[in-house]
């Protein structure tokens, strides 16, 4: 069979179309790859000023718990300093108090009363701001020893920190406390056991060495009388040691020397509670409004002495 003339030949073959693609679903990275979207300026450059923000933010608020923490540690360091100086302007303002009561005390236990010069004193007034006195003092705050009715008063002041009135106790005072007490003395000795040698503040809160010993001489001459007193004085005084440390004269020690003295129960009980104390403030405050500068000071029937060791109207007492 022959094929008509002008016919293209009919090829053999048919084309074959491609195949479909493919699509995985849930795998996009195996589908077709897909043309990137371009992203828009404006909403990159305020994703960055937000993030730029945020950090900005967080710094702030860091600073800020920063700068707190530091106003507060500020606050208590400042509060902490103030409490601080206000204790130490307290403390000042009571040094100062006893320093201007008795311009000399500080100088007392060092200055020796045979050289230093001597003024005249006035009398001595009556003690104020003590709601009771003890027993066998009168209103001036002197101990009283001997004849009230005597011809001859000796005045003398004491501290029993004091070393030279230690040793005017022994040399001098224990003569005259014993010719007071004889029944034809013609003495009459007032005692003032001022306390201000080591202690802190004019009212003796707390209470010092000086303190402690003089109310407890006060609880023996209130309970016990003058012969108990002059006993146990004169027991301090020789217990006393003459470098004056703070911490002797404690409670334990003065019931000891009390108990040797013949104190009663009363009196000990007087010397654990510190009874006397305030007696005791007031007493020191009434000596140095007079006049007294240090210890010992003795007058004899109104006269200062210039020398309270060897005053011959002094030494006339103790020899005749």
């Amino acid at each position: 069979m022959t094929e008509a003339p002008g016919q293209p030949e009919e090829s053999s073959e048919r084309a074959v179309p491609p195949p479909p693609a493919t699509v995985v679903v849930g795998y996009p990275d195996l589908a077709p790859s897909q043309p990137a979207r371009s992203s828009t300026p404006g909403t990159d450059h305020l994703v960055r000023q937000v993030r730029t923000m945020r950090v900005l933010l967080v710094a702030c608020l860091a600073l800020l718990l920063v700068v707190a923490a530091g106003l507060v540690f500020s606050l208590v360091s400042t509060q902490t300093q103030m409490d601080t100086l206000s204790a130490q302007v307290t403390d000042l303002e009571s040094k100062a108090a006893v320093a201007a009561a008795a311009p000399a005390a500080s100088a007392a236990a060092t200055a020796d009363p045979e050289t230093a010069p001597v003024a005249q004193l006035p009398a001595s007034a009556d003690v104020e701001g003590v709601s009771a006195l003890p027993a066998g003092v009168d209103s001036t705050g002197a101990v009283l020893i001997g004849n009230p009715d005597a011809s001859n008063v000796v005045e003398v002041y004491v501290d029993y920190q004091c070393p030279y009135c230690q040793r005017w106790e022994q040399t001098v005072g224990a003569p005259l406390f014993d010719r007071a007490l004889s029944p034809d003395g013609d003495l009459l000795i007032k005692q003032y056991n001022l306390a201000f040698l080591g202690e802190q503040n004019a009212t003796l809160t707390p209470a010092g060495a000086s303190a402690r010993a003089a109310s407890a001489a006060a609880c023996i001459v209130n309970a016990d009388g003058p012969e108990a007193f002059v006993a146990f004085s004169s027991a301090v005084f020789a217990a006393a040691d003459p470098s004056e440390p703070p911490g002797q004269f404690p409670a334990d020690q003065l019931a000891t020397l009390a108990k040797d003295s013949g104190a009663s129960a009363a009196a000990l009980d007087c010397i654990a509670s510190e009874e006397h104390v305030p007696f005791v403030a007031a007493t020191t405050q009434t000596g140095f409004a007079r006049g007294v500068g240090g210890t010992p000071t003795v007058i004899v029937n109104g006269t200062t002495l210039g020398n309270p060791f060897t005053d011959p109207a002094l030494t006339a007492l103790t020899t005749s």
